[in-house]
């Protein structure tokens, strides 16, 4: 479900930085791992919550809907059903779970979140939304709504430790 280890370097570093500056909004890297750990623990999942917010030690997490246990089982078999050359959610127009789908992306497309932390000492907080909606026919998942709530914690300590072991190749003068 969490194909971050098929990205590239460069994709990687990129996603490090991202979660590199998310976690100095929250306090730290120790914080912000602690912000997931709490996401992992919440039973139910927190995202078919009656409310849309988690609260966390530093502070709290709001989203503007709620979602229903359906769209969550539809959106993590998509999850499930990608593969490493196509990130796309969207099944194709002649697919059975077609109508389940486009339904399922429709609800989940405004899905917008706010961390927000308790005091100002505490970090400045940060949003993230939960999809990208290209077109009619490609929608992929944000990594980091991924991330937080569909991944195991240790990828998120592999990605923020992620350093690029490749060196830059030695031109040789061939005359």
């Amino acid at each position: 479900m969490c194909p971050f280890h098929h990205l590239s370097s460069a994709e990687k570093s990129a996603l490090r930085d991202q979660l590199l500056g998310y976690a100095a909004a929250v306090g730290g890297k120790n914080a912000f791992l602690k912000l997931l750990e709490t996401i992992k623990r919440t039973s139910p999942h927190p995202l078919i919550s009656k409310t849309p917010y988690l609260r966390f030690p530093k502070g709290v997490i709001k989203w503007n809907k709620t979602l229903h246990r359906d769209t969550l089982a539809t959106l993590s078999h998509r999850l499930n059903a990608r593969q490493v050359e196509n990130q796309n959610l969207m099944v194709p127009s002649t697919s059975k779970e077609y109508k389940n789908v486009t339904n399922m992306l429709r609800t989940l497309a405004p899905l917008n979140f706010m961390v927000t932390m308790n005091s100002e000492t505490d970090g400045a907080g940060f949003h993230f939304k939960g999809f990208e909606i290209i077109d009619d026919e490609t929608t992929i998942i944000d990594p980091i709504f991924e991330l937080f709530f569909f991944c195991p914690v240790n990828v998120a300590k592999k990605l923020i430790n992620f350093t690029d072991k490749e060196t830059p190749e030695e031109e040789t003068d061939e005359d």
